[in-house]
């Protein structure tokens, strides 16, 4: 059986687009049901919140393994210690992190389990680490109201080398035969002000023809490590002299609050449809007549410090501000007060600078 299973978060416009044979589900569904998942079931989890609830149910203990090994941010590093055997990382609760050494000039704090960028820090050997650790416990209070428990620690967190260069995302599926099959991948560059973090993912054919190949195969030894099969996944990495090194696996899933719909806004075809249906894209003739376009998701942050009760947000100008330089194909709104962003734009151009240009903006100036 192939089911969907949604959580409270964004889940995607697509959905209902998808073929029948795909049982879609609300977690609250889920619960009240007898439903488990055995080990011919396909599952896809697009949002982070009904993670823990489709564990549970689940028989199928490769799966399950595999989520708890990616999912768990020490689990995943221990699990790739043999890919990457001089990276050093170690765990800590929150209140030992004021006496923390680490051996490293410059290293990453952040939860063992997170979502969306919250509790994440870069601290180095002049980091004032008592007013760090404040700082984190206000940023990971202040977004429990979004994620619960099973999505994000408040206690435990993973303290790992800082890792320079590039960051990339790609979406992808292992099929029932533990192939894995590349549905996008992603540039993602850094905004200017850090709080907006997640602001922009965008695709081109320079990224498919200067690293499908290496994506591939770096997903046949995580595969062959963990014995993956029918398994989508949402993983992010930062590329150092030549080489991808993972930031995070999010399994069971493409990318968040609605990120995976880029690729049928920009290819033509469901992503979430392809790993029901064990679609292999045929990348050379997807870009063949697009050698030019380059498609954007753009992540519509509450501005930083807004109060989501006092301030609302001016959809109409964030569109028109967009609308100048590039081509909106779509927009989703979003609401502000249950989410820590307003919407969702997706966009196409064919001047890369334009898309530098808006990594310099300020959420702060469309909301009233």
């Amino acid at each position: 059986m192939n089911y969907i299973i949604c959580g409270d978060t964004y889940n995607g416009k697509f959905l209902k687009k998808l073929g029948s044979g795909i049982r879609v589900l609300t977690a609250s569904d889920l619960e009240e049901s007898d439903i488990r998942f055995s080990k011919g079931d396909k599952l896809y989890v697009p949002s982070e919140t009904a993670l823990s609830l489709v564990i549970d149910r689940l028989d199928d203990q490769d799966t399950r393994r595999g989520i708890l090994n990616l999912k768990d941010k020490y689990l995943c590093r221990e699990t790739l210690r043999s890919l990457y055997p001089d990276f050093h990382f170690e765990k800590c609760v929150i209140n030992d992190l004021a006496e923390l050494t680490f051996p490293k000039s410059r290293f990453v704090i952040k939860p063992q389990k997170g979502f969306f960028g919250t509790g994440v820090r870069l601290a180095d050997a002049n980091t004032d680490m008592k007013l760090l650790a404040e700082e984190l416990i206000r940023d990971v209070q202040a977004n429990s109201k979004f994620f619960p428990d099973s999505i994000l620690s408040k206690e435990e967190f993973l303290l790992e080398e800082y890792i320079d260069g590039d960051e990339y995302a790609v979406d992808m599926y292992y099929n029932d035969q533990g192939v894995p099959i590349i549905i996008n991948i992603y540039r993602h560059p850094e905004p200017e002000i850090s709080a907006y973090a997640h602001l922009m993912y965008y695709s081109d054919v320079t990224l498919f023809s200067d690293y499908l190949g290496d994506f591939t195969s770096l997903f046949e030894q995580l595969g062959k490590s963990l014995n993956l099969r029918n398994f989508p996944i949402h993983a992010e990495f930062k590329l150092k002299q030549g080489k991808f090194i993972p930031i995070e696996f999010n399994p069971m899933r493409y990318g968040g609050f609605g990120l995976a719909d880029l690729g049928y806004l920009s290819y033509g075809f469901l992503p979430i449809q392809a790993y029901f249906d064990a679609i292999i894209p045929d990348w050379e003739s997807i870009w063949k007549s697009k050698q030019d376009k380059i498609y954007a998701f753009i992540l519509a942050y509450n501005g930083q410090g807004i109060d989501p009760v006092q301030s609302k947000p001016d959809h109409a100008k964030f569109l028109e501000y967009l609308g100048k330089t590039a081509r909106v194909v779509d927009y989703v709104r979003l609401d502000h007060t249950v989410n820590p962003v307003f919407g969702i734009a997706y966009i196409e151009t064919e001047d890369r600078n334009v898309l530098l240009d808006l990594l310099k903006m300020d959420f702060c100036d469309f909301f009233h």
